[in-house]
């Protein structure tokens, strides 16, 4: 009796939960271009992340159908992605120093300008052994002022991943959201360049 008690503990498994961040990266934040005075001379404002409800958890989806979206199981991201993509755009757009200050609320100033992001789609796509890393996003800069858009960018990004590795999924949508503020930046740079 005893052991069979004893072999039946024994063959269970520990299931491990594993966490992934979206983030920039040391080498992402050396990459980063900053000049010692801000371009702009003005506060911008970061609103809050607009996403697609079925991405805004902190599930991982995985579309394997045109309409039909799972979630894995033991994997997820360690923040909600509304909250990780927010942190990612204030550290880009403080380390490049275009605004004289970056901030998602701002207390007893009215911020000029305000950068507003929808991510319509944050998965992987199975295509029969393949996995990719799929990103759908849009960022548009607010003058809040004039109530208008200045300048607006928007990207459809898909990668195949060497492997079934959620780890190259987050660091492949890192990857996805650097070089898609690094164009942005560069067209706010380009847009007001001339009128420092």
């Amino acid at each position: 009796m005893i052991f069979l008690f004893l072999s039946a503990c024994g063959s269970k498994k520990t299931v491990v939960k594993n966490y992934y961040l979206i983030e920039l990266t040391q080498t992402h934040r050396a990459e980063i271009i900053s000049d010692s005075v801000p371009l702009i001379d003005a506060w911008c404002e970061i609103a809050e992340i607009r996403i697609s409800p079925a991405y805004a958890i902190r599930d991982i989806a995985l579309r394997n159908q045109s309409h039909q979206i799972r979630y894995f199981e033991n994997h997820e991201w360690a923040v909600r992605p509304s909250e990780a993509v927010t942190h990612m755009i204030i550290d880009y757009f403080s380390d490049s120093n275009i605004f004289k200050r970056v901030a998602t609320r701002f207390w007893q100033v009215i911020p000029t300008y305000q950068i507003q992001t929808n991510i319509n789609n944050l998965e992987v796509i199975q295509d029969g052994r393949t996995f990719y890393a799929h990103l759908n996003i849009e960022l548009a800069l607010l003058d809040i002022r004039a109530d208008k858009v200045i300048l607006s960018h928007s990207a459809v990004r898909k990668r195949e991943l060497e492997k079934r590795n959620l780890n190259l999924l987050a660091e492949t949508i890192s990857e996805f959201m650097f070089e898609e503020l690094s164009l942005f930046s560069n067209q706010i740079k380009d847009h007001f360049k001339d009128g420092r």
